[in-house]
């Protein structure tokens, strides 16, 4: 595996990482509660996970990176190319994607669970012009993949899967001749190493939709494990917090936090409330008179038979 960083962001990211794993290191010290000693928690719902998902969405860079990569992928694949999106969200990355003028899918299908979303795709694809179709449906290891496809995109949905690996390798299958499957996730750091953390201190009332615990580490293994040979990138993308901390801002980190942890964080008990803002505080560096929390996003390919797409590692 080779991982690539921007360099003017080398020293902070590394500083940060290693920051984290002292913070991870120590609470992992605390001896794990007996399920009577959890505090009770309130799992996010899909209405939820949508508008706390905005909250983190407008703190994060990582969408300019992303776009970065999925251009350069395509630019690899010929004209017209056809490309089937798993867990495609609202049309976000599409619309991007799309606005950079780039090697645009002349074929377009997709899959997506969120029937509020779903429309927002629809309108997307038919402001944008694009010959498309979308599923409303979840996508699992054994669902009917409509055709062949030269690129299978999993935008931050893998997730929401049950066996993540074996979902990636069922698309791999679906690829046409010199095509790839391109997986954009987070990596073993921040809201990864939090959750990981904080998780097992919940008595939830349901279980969570996504796994936030899962990132290009365990997807990684998993596909090498099953004999392929994924090819991984990571892209220093933090969160801007600044001023998420003063008083008047509390309600957008109780929602971002949310995210993080898809629990009501307002509704936590103390001390854990407590225990986690001093955990997000210390896990942040500050540069440039801003207050950074770094979350590399992740960008795993994975080339079918006979492709020669890879990924530039400056």
């Amino acid at each position: 595996m080779r991982i690539s960083w921007s360099i003017e962001h080398e020293n902070a990211v590394d500083m940060s990482g290693r920051m984290e794993k002292g913070i991870a290191s120590a609470w992992s010290k605390r001896q794990t509660p007996v399920m009577g000693a959890r505090t009770p928690a309130r799992t996010l719902d899909e209405e939820r996970y949508a508008q706390a998902f905005s909250v983190l969405v407008s703190r994060s860079e990582e969408y300019p990176a992303m776009i970065d990569r999925l251009v350069a992928v395509a630019s690899a694949l010929p004209e017209g190319f056809v490309c089937f999106d798993v867990g495609a969200g609202p049309g976000k990355v599409l619309r991007e994607w799309v606005d950079r003028r780039a090697n645009r899918p002349g074929r377009y299908a997709a899959v997506e669970p969120n029937h509020d979303y779903v429309r927002a795709l629809r309108a997307v694809l038919a402001e944008l012009g694009i010959d498309g179709s979308v599923d409303e449906a979840a996508f699992h290891s054994a669902y009917p993949i409509p055709g062949r496809f030269d690129l299978v995109l999993f935008s931050h949905s893998l997730y929401w899967m049950a066996d993540p690996v074996g979902c990636v390798q069922h698309a791999r299958e679906a690829l046409s001749p010199g095509g790839c499957v391109l997986a954009f996730l987070q990596g073993p750091f921040g809201v990864h190493s939090m959750y990981r953390v904080f998780d097992p201190l919940f008595e939830r009332d349901r279980p969570p939709g996504p796994n936030h615990g899962f990132s290009s580490a365990e997807l990684v293994s998993g596909l090498r494990d099953a004999g392929l040979a994924p090819e991984v990138v990571f892209d220093p993308t933090p969160f801007d917090l600044t001023g998420l901390f003063d008083a008047e801002n509390d309600r957008e980190r109780d929602e971002f936090l949310s995210f993080c942890l898809q629990v009501e964080f307002s509704e936590l008990h103390e001390p854990v409330r407590t225990d986690v803002l001093a955990y997000l505080r210390a896990a942040c560096v500050e540069q440039d008179g801003r207050l950074l929390w770094y979350e590399p996003t992740a960008t795993v390919v994975v080339a079918g038979e006979s492709a020669a797409i890879g990924l530039t590692h400056p």
